[in-house]
């Protein structure tokens, strides 16, 4: 693929991004089976209406246009920008930016890419590290892979999947580092979990633009024993009472807070990884977001 290419010019500081595009992206995405129309379609510089991803209230700037929006089978499937080869693709400001394009609701594909010219890394929107990073001698002796996961057909299948991500695991890769503090002003608990000796944990589902994402908290004995205490006697009860004979429990009333949080560690799962958030302190909600409850609950009631 890039026999008559002479590698020496990755040092020449005249070889910028578009000779990245044209002598390393270009074929690759020809071999790959993307073409200039067609159902796998090469979509170059794709503007946004609205360029920034909701985070709760907070507005996240998409600071980048990627070079390439891949179609697969008529979907959008993949994001691929290209860059100066001495750019930085792992844990960076640019893979950060490719993966809030990604993640955008004009945009939403499941893989996004970047190269370099001395290096090719692909990325799943749903983990932290990269699928694979591949120097540029590498790549030709290790295209099965490449094709593995960013051919048409494998961009495809996922593209039709649904998948609800993980709200940690997205705010890691939009830049927030572990220890970063994160306040949720209106949590609604309904089931609660018992993992060991001093952890509990609980999951919601919280919007990240207009998906919804499943949030994972933490709390040691003494803050779960702070959120139990704003409810009632007997749905506290009922909640001690279901994680004693197991490590589940469904309360029988929902528990509404705000909490002030902070990213935790990446945490490796039955199926996947996730980024919980450890709770420092839990708060009642205030009187008007006391009321949204109330008439939150009212209607679960009444259906």
């Amino acid at each position: 693929m890039f026999d008559k290419f002479d590698p020496s010019l990755l040092s020449d500081p005249d070889f910028k991004e578009d000779s990245v595009r044209e002598e390393i992206v270009v074929p690759i995405l020809r071999r790959l089976g993307y073409s200039a129309s067609g159902p796998n379609k090469i979509i170059r510089s794709k503007g946004l209406l609205h360029p920034f991803v909701m985070i709760g209230s907070k507005k996240h700037p998409v600071n980048i246009i990627p070079d390439y929006l891949l179609c697969a089978d008529g979907r959008p499937g993949l994001v691929l920008d290209a860059k100066e080869p001495n750019a930085k693709l792992v844990k960076s400001k640019h893979a950060e930016q490719a993966y809030s394009y990604a993640i955008h609701p004009e945009v939403r594909t499941r893989f996004y890419a970047l190269c370099s010219g001395r290096q090719l890394v692909a990325y799943d929107t749903q983990g932290i590290s990269p699928i694979f990073v591949l120097d540029f001698a590498d790549i030709d002796s290790n295209w099965e892979l490449v094709e593995s996961v960013l051919a048409p057909k494998n961009v495809s299948t996922f593209a039709q999947s649904y998948f609800q991500p993980d709200y940690g695991t997205t705010m890691m890769k939009m830049g927030y580092p572990t220890g970063f503090q994160w306040i949720f002003s209106f949590v609604k608990f309904l089931q609660f979990s018992w993992v060991r000796d001093d952890l509990y944990t609980m999951s919601v589902g919280s919007p990240i633009g207009d998906v919804t994402h499943i949030v994972s908290f933490d709390s040691n004995k003494e803050i779960f024993a702070r959120i139990l205490s704003f409810t009632d006697a007997e749905n506290r009860d009922y909640i001690l009472e279901s994680l004693s004979q197991g490590h589940m429990a469904t309360a029988k009333r929902p528990i509404y807070l705000s909490l002030n949080t902070v990213v935790g560690e990446e945490t490796r799962g039955q199926f996947e990884s996730f980024v919980p958030f450890m709770i420092l302190d839990v708060r009642p909600l205030d009187e008007r977001d006391f009321r949204a409850a109330e008439a939150m609950a009212n209607t679960e009631n009444a259906t």
